[in-house]
């Protein structure tokens, strides 16, 4: 009898042990082989473009998959006309507030925000900012991950722009002539953060990058107006290489950029005597460019 009341204690202790190192497991989030109450909702403002959503949006959200494995990564569009699109052909996105709902039903404790957008503009201020303030007791912690172009390198922290235009120049043309100029196609904003752009004008700049950055959105700059201007000034140019500076290349890149109506960049350009050519790709296809968004994470974790 004694003996079976030994051999069943240490059976039970056993037991104990392996249940014991299982929580620890699920409880550090970054050892063993299981997934524990972590999620990372990447935030994009999305695509009606089924080709541009696989090669530029699910390309950043695997690497993200891949880099963070113990974290569940979900999809969330800023988009509601994007979002309504999709929906009409039977594609399902939540925006964020849907997400962050679904990750406090599900009981998940610890949330990271990681939004996709180049700039801290109106968009994410008002779809991510806000929303993921609403829901801060929802969670254990919710952190944000920054766009893109968000430090400067001032305060020690990242300097984005030098990054950014590093991961950049892995996509450009490596002989690239001289009378050949890039134009890089931005969104643009009329937010106080749309100055980002001539800052980003500024990077290329010092890194050498012969381009010019104009964006789409009425009123904001700088503008196509004020690059034309800078190419008519330089007599040497005689080609100009378009391409998109946004995650995808959907709507905008597709028409407004290379469009055949008379009102695309590539028409003005062409109707000027400028041979032009396309680089019809999103960042998102662009590793270098994915990586960016796994380093910002990585600084949301460590509180930068």
């Amino acid at each position: 009898m004694k003996n079976l009341l030994v051999g069943a204690l240490m059976m039970m202790t056993t037991i104990g042990m392996i249940l014991g190192s299982s929580n620890d497991v699920l409880a550090c989030g970054k050892c063993g082989n299981e997934k524990n109450h972590q999620a990372i909702v990447v935030v994009s403002f999305g695509t009606t473009f089924d080709e541009a959503r696989e090669k530029c949006i699910e390309s950043v959200e695997n690497k993200i998959t891949e880099m963070f494995p113990f974290y569940e990564v979900r999809r969330a569009f800023t988009s509601n006309i994007v979002m309504k699109r999709l929906a009409e052909k039977g594609i399902m996105v939540d925006n964020l507030e849907q997400a962050l709902t679904k990750l406090k039903n599900e009981e998940y404790t610890d949330v990271i925000i990681q939004s996709t957008h180049l700039i801290p503009g109106e968009e994410y201020n008002t779809k991510i900012l806000e929303v993921a303030a609403k829901h801060k007791n929802d969670f254990q912690t919710i952190k944000i991950g920054r766009p893109v172009l968000t430090y400067s390198g001032d305060d020690n922290n990242t300097n984005d722009y030098k990054e950014f235009v590093k991961a950049l120049k892995k996509q450009l043309p490596q002989n690239q002539g001289k009378d050949t100029q890039i134009i890089f196609m931005g969104h643009g904003s009329n937010h106080e953060n749309g100055t980002v752009y001539s800052k980003l004008q500024l990077e290329l700049d010092k890194q050498g990058v012969k381009g010019y950055v104009a964006v789409v959105e009425d009123g904001a700059e700088p503008s196509f107006d004020s690059v034309l201007k800078k190419l008519a000034a330089n007599k040497e140019t005689k080609k100009v290489l378009l391409m998109p500076l946004m995650l995808v290349a959907g709507d905008h890149a597709n028409n407004d950029m290379a469009g055949e109506e008379e009102d695309s960049w590539k028409s003005i350009l062409t109707a000027k005597g400028y041979a032009v050519e396309i680089y019809m790709h999103g960042l998102g296809e662009n590793k270098a460019f994915q990586d960016i968004y796994v380093e910002h994470i990585k600084d949301a974790i460590a509180g930068k």
